[in-house]
């Protein structure tokens, strides 16, 4: 998946709302459930995982939400909420986890 924001976190710019519609109560089951599927599963990376710990440990669903639904606001038909695989990479991405910084920090060995 290309890069679709910047690597700061998405929760900075997120403002809290005092209620909570029924669209986004279905968000954020579903993105709970992306969340806890992510960390489940056996092909999701560790790092990767840790992240998302960390994210829900500090972070509240609602603010996760936000900042998930602002991330596929601002990319337009590329992220689609009923491809889990993309929700997840975004979610990973929102929560700190950056795949660059992650090979850099294991680099392939070379001859």
């Amino acid at each position: 998946m290309g890069l679709l924001f910047g690597s700061s976190s998405a929760f900075a710019a997120a403002p809290a709302k005092a209620s909570r519609g029924k669209g986004e109560v279905q968000d954020a089951m579903l993105y709970l459930k992306v969340l806890i599927s992510g960390l489940q599963s056996e092909k999701v990376a560790q790092p990767m995982k840790g992240a998302l710990v960390g994210c829900i440990y500090n972070n509240s669903l609602g603010k996760i939400t936000e900042s998930m639904d602002k991330v596929i606001a601002e990319n337009p038909g590329k992220i689609d909420k009923d491809n889990p695989s993309e929700l997840l990479s975004v979610m990973v991405r929102i929560c700190g986890y950056n795949p660059q910084d992650a090979a850099s920090d294991n680099p392939a060995k070379g001859r």
